[in-house]
C-alpha cells in the first residue's frame, strides 16, 4: 500500500473523518489518485454531511438531488463558506447600484421613506444613533432573493417603463423586473416575506388640502407573488391585489407615521398622527389589519371615485373593535332561531365565500380605546419599534434605553435597556355557520420583557443568562456617568460557550428581542440570523466604537463509531489508561468546541461598507448591506 487512497473504502472514511474539511480540500492537489478519491461524489456527500449538516444545500437536499447534484463541488464550497465565517474574512464583495431618488417632478423615481422617531442615544457629550431609516432594498432569508430598485443604463429614454424595482437570485444572478411604474409616485417601503412582496407608495399629486399648511396624498399597498418557476431556473412576479392604506391620506411629512408588518395572508398597519385639534394634545394611534390571501384585479388608485369597485367589498363592514368580531349580516343572523339559521346555511356558505373572493379587506381595525386596554397606547412618548405578525396573533415591540433622548424619549427612563413584546390574538377563526375567518377572536395575550428586572450584578436579561451552561464571570455593576465613557472603549467580550446565545428564540415571533442588549453597555443595532445554518452576524455600537462579529454554531458530527470504541476495549486493559484517554479526548472536543463557537470580529472596514444604514440582512452564504455612497454591499463568504 503506497498511500490512503489504496485502502479499504470504509478505513478510508474513517481516516478522512479526522480531517479537516479545509484539508480535505486540499488533499485534491496531492495528484490524481488523491483528486480522484476526494472529488468522489458519494465521499463528498458524506464529508458534507459529517462536517456541515445544517448548512443550505442539505437542509434542502431532496432525493432527486442526491444523484444528480455535483457534491465535490458543493463540499469545496461549502467548507470555503465556513473557513471564511469562521476568520470574518469575505470571500467576494460585490456592489449593487442603486436608482437615484429625487422628489422632483422630473424624476422617474422616488422614495420617500417614513420618518424614525425623534429618539437618539446621548451621555454626556456623545451621541448615536438609537433608530434608523427602511432602507429602499429588503432581502428575503426564506427565498434568497433581493428586491431592490436598480439603476437604469438604458440610454434612450423612450424605452423606459417605469420598472425600477428588480427581483435579483443571488445564486444564480437572474433579473426579474417587477411589473410596478414607479413614475409618478413616492414609494414609502418596500418589503418581502413568505414569497409575498409588499410596496407602500403615496401618489405624487396631493389628493386635497388638509389645512392652511398642509396636503394629503392618497396612499396605497400594492401586492405581489414572487415565485419560482417549474424548472427552478428563475422567478416570476405577478400582480396579487392593492388597496388602499388609509382612507383619507396621509401628508408626507416627517410627524405622520406608519408601521406595518405582513405574512402571506395578512397585512398590518399602525398609524400615528399628531393630533392637529385645538382642543387635544395626544396623537391620533389606530391599527388595522387586513386579509391579503385572496387576488383581485381591481386596482383603487386607478379608480378615484370609486365607480369600479366590487360590490361585495362595498357592502362588507366591519366595526371598530377587537372583540367585535362579527360583521353586521352575521350580527343579524345570530339573532334569528337557530331553525332559520340551520336552513339559510347554505345560502350563508355560499354568501360568505362571494365575500372572501373580493380581495384584500379589514378584518380588524383597533382605536386607541382597543390599544390602551392592551397597553399599546404610545401616548406623546412612543416606544414602538416595530410590528410581527404570525398565522393568528399580531406582536408589537416596544423598547426603552437608559441614554434615550429626544422629543418622543421616555420621561421616566428604564433602569437599563428594557424591550418588550406585546401578542394579541388579531385573526379570527372561521365561524361555525360559515367557511369565512370573520368570528370572535379568542385567545390571551402574550407579553414577554426583558431588561426591566436588573439585579445588583447586572445580569438583567434573564434568557440569555439562563441559557449559558459553563460558568461565567459575573456581571459588571451600572458604571457611574463619570466612568462610562472609558469603558466603553472596551470591545465586546468574546462568547466562547455554546450555549452563548439561545437559537431557539430566533425562530419565534413572540419573544422580545434580548440581542439588543446582549452585550451592554453595546447595542446591537442590527443582525443576521440564520437560526436554521447556525451562522450570526451581528452589528453593535457604542457611540465610539462599532463592531461587526460572526458566531457560527457547531454542528460537527462525531463519525468515530463503534469501531473505534471496540478497538479502545481491545486494546486497552487499564482502568485508568481508559480515563485518562477519555479525559485527553474530552479536552480536544472542548478546544474544538470553543474554536468553532466563539464571535470572530471582521475589520472594521466592514461597518462602514455595510451599516451605512443601520441595517444587514443575508444568509449563511452572504450579508447584505448599505455603504456611504449608497451602494448595496453583497459580502460573499
Amino acid at each position: 500500500m503506497r498511500d490512503i487512497t489504496e485502502l479499504p473504502h470504509d478505513l478510508f472514511l474513517l481516516v478522512i473523518s479526522y480531517l479537516s474539511p479545509r484539508t480535505c480540500v486540499l488533499c485534491r492537489s496531492v495528484s490524481r489518485r488523491w483528486l480522484s478519491a476526494f472529488s468522489d461524489n458519494a465521499n463528498s456527500l458524506l464529508l458534507l454531511r459529517w462536517n456541515f449538516p445544517r448548512c443550505r444545500e442539505m437542509r434542502l437536499l431532496t432525493d432527486s438531488q442526491r444523484s444528480s447534484a455535483r457534491w465535490a463541488d458543493a463540499f469545496a464550497n461549502v467548507a470555503r463558506r465556513y473557513y471564511n465565517l469562521g476568520l470574518g474574512r469575505p470571500h467576494a464583495v460585490e456592489k449593487l447600484e442603486l436608482a437615484v431618488s429625487s422628489q422632483s417632478d422630473t424624476s422617474p423615481y422616488s422614495f420617500l421613506g417614513i420618518a424614525t422617531w425623534n429618539r437618539f442615544l446621548r451621555l454626556e457629550s456623545k451621541t448615536a444613533n438609537f433608530h434608523y431609516p427602511d432602507p429602499v432594498w429588503w432581502y428575503s432569508q426564506e427565498d434568497g432573493v433581493l428586491v431592490y430598485p436598480a439603476e437604469d443604463i438604458r440610454a434612450d429614454v423612450n424605452q423606459y417603463d417605469g420598472h425600477v424595482y428588480q427581483v435579483l437570485d443571488l445564486d444564480t444572478g437572474n433579473r426579474v423586473p417587477i411589473p410596478f411604474d414607479v413614475r409618478q409616485k413616492h414609494i414609502r417601503r418596500a418589503r418581502v416575506a413568505q414569497g409575498v412582496l409588499i410596496l407602500e407608495w403615496a401618489e405624487a399629486l396631493p389628493y386635497h388640502q388638509l389645512n392652511d399648511r398642509e396636503v394629503v396624498h392618497r396612499h396605497f399597498v400594492t401586492a405581489f407573488d414572487v415565485s419560482r418557476t417549474a424548472n427552478d431556473s428563475t422567478w416570476t412576479v405577478t400582480f396579487r391585489s392593492e388597496f388602499k392604506l388609509h382612507f383619507l391620506g396621509l401628508p408626507l411629512n416627517r410627524s405622520d407615521r406608519f408601521f406595518s408588518a405582513h405574512t402571506a395572508n395578512h397585512y398590518a398597519v399602525y398609524f400615528w398622527q399628531p393630533n392637529r385639534s385645538l382642543y387635544q394634545d395626544d396623537p391620533i394611534e389606530q391599527l388595522a389589519v387586513w386579509d391579503i390571501s385572496s387576488p383581485s384585479s381591481y386596482r383603487p388608485s386607478e379608480d378615484p371615485r370609486g365607480d369600479q369597485r366590487p360590490a361585495p367589498c362595498r357592502a362588507q363592514t366591519t366595526p371598530t373593535g377587537l372583540w367585535s368580531g362579527r360583521n353586521g349580516t352575521l350580527t343579524v343572523r345570530a339573532s334569528v332561531s337557530a331553525e332559520s339559521v340551520v336552513a339559510d346555511r347554505k345560502a350563508s356558505n355560499e354568501s360568505s365565500l362571494t365575500v372572501t373572493a373580493t380581495g384584500p379587506r379589514v378584518i380588524r381595525r383597533m382605536a386607541w380605546r382597543e390599544l390602551d386596554f392592551f397597553g399599546l397606547r404610545q401616548r406623546a412618548t412612543p416606544q414602538l419599534r416595530n410590528l410581527r405578525l404570525d398565522d393568528r396573533n399580531l406582536y408589537v415591540v416596544e423598547e426603552e434605553h437608559r441614554w434615550a433622548d429626544g422629543q418622543h424619549s421616555s420621561l421616566n427612563p428604564p433602569r437599563v435597556h428594557v424591550v418588550r413584546c406585546t401578542g394579541i390574538p388579531i385573526v379570527p377563526n372561521p365561524c361555525p355557520i360559515s367557511n369565512v375567518a370573520d368570528g370572535p377572536v379568542y385567545g390571551p395575550i402574550w407579553v414577554d420583557e426583558c431588561g426591566g428586572d436588573g439585579d445588583v450584578t447586572m445580569c438583567f436579561c434573564r434568557r440569555l443568562s439562563s441559557k449559558n451552561t459553563t460558568t461565567t464571570t459575573p456581571s459588571t455593576p451600572i458604571p457611574e456617568e463619570d466612568t462610562t465613557l472609558q469603558n466603553l472603549r472596551r470591545p465586546p467580550r468574546p462568547r466562547d460557550t455554546l450555549a452563548a446565545w439561545p437559537w431557539t428564540i430566533g425562530r419565534s415571533e413572540r419573544y422580545a428581542p434580548c440581542w439588543r442588549h446582549e452585550e451592554f453597555p453595546h447595542l446591537t443595532v442590527s443582525e443576521m440570523l440564520d437560526a436554521d445554518a447556525g451562522v450570526r452576524i451581528t452589528a453593535r455600537h457604542c457611540f465610539i466604537l462599532e463592531t461587526l462579529s460572526v458566531h457560527v454554531r457547531p454542528a460537527k458530527i462525531s463519525v468515530r463509531g463503534a469501531a473505534g470504541a471496540s478497538f479502545a476495549d481491545e486494546d486497552v486493559t487499564s482502568e485508568n489508561l481508559r480515563k485518562k484517554t477519555r479525559s485527553t479526548d474530552k479536552k480536544k472536543a472542548d478546544e474544538e468546541t470553543a474554536l468553532r463557537t466563539r464571535e470572530v470580529q471582521f475589520l472594521n472596514s466592514m461597518w462602514r461598507q455595510l451599516m451605512a444604514k443601520g441595517h444587514i440582512s443575508g444568509d449563511e452564504r452572504w450579508v447584505l448591506g448599505e455603504d456611504e455612497k449608497g451602494f448595496i454591499t453583497v459580502v460573499r463568504f
